[in-house]
């Protein structure tokens, strides 16, 4: 068995890097002096996470193939539909792109209307009604229940300057 064309061994191998890229930024997260001493602070969630997906992907890796007939990494991407998945990475990038001007809730709703178009849903009012409804439920729970700030954007203060 060749170890670049079993799909498993692959994906476990990205799922390693990315863990391990992820484990390295951890550290770059602020932790405020006054909390660095406690069991759980900023860093916590995020140390717990990579270490659970650096131990999965590895014992993923080592493991031995149980079926004799595995798919090779060419037949299990045969057939994907490329296009929307690279378009939804282009929409996740210019939802980066656009946060600070738009600002959480607008940048938010656009993205997972730019989410439903791409993969094809007919019911616009639909589509515009949970995007709306979701960006808001989670600005409502990141704002008032868990006390997060999130930035209202540049469009939103040059509006109520004006």
């Amino acid at each position: 068995m060749n170890f670049l064309t079993n799909k498993d061994k692959v994906g476990s191998c990205f799922i390693l890097l990315f863990s391990l890229v992820y484990l390295t930024a951890i550290f770059e997260i602020p932790v405020n002096q006054s909390l660095s001493y406690d069991v759980v602070n900023a860093r916590t969630l995020p140390f717990c996470l990579a270490l659970l997906a650096i131990v999965v992907s590895a014992v993923t890796l080592f493991s031995s193939a149980s079926d004799s007939e595995e798919e090779t990494l060419l037949q299990a991407v045969e057939g994907f539909q490329w296009r929307p998945c690279l378009l939804l990475v282009g929409a996740m990038f210019v939802y980066a792109m656009l946060f600070d001007y738009l600002g959480f809730l607008l940048a938010t709703s656009v993205f997972l209307y730019s989410g439903f178009y791409i993969l094809k849903e007919t019911r616009q009012l639909f589509s515009i009604t949970v995007a709306v409804g979701v960006a808001l439920f989670m600005w409502l729970v990141l704002t008032q229940v868990f006390g997060i700030y999130l930035d209202s954007g540049e469009l939103y203060r040059l509006i109520v300057r004006s």
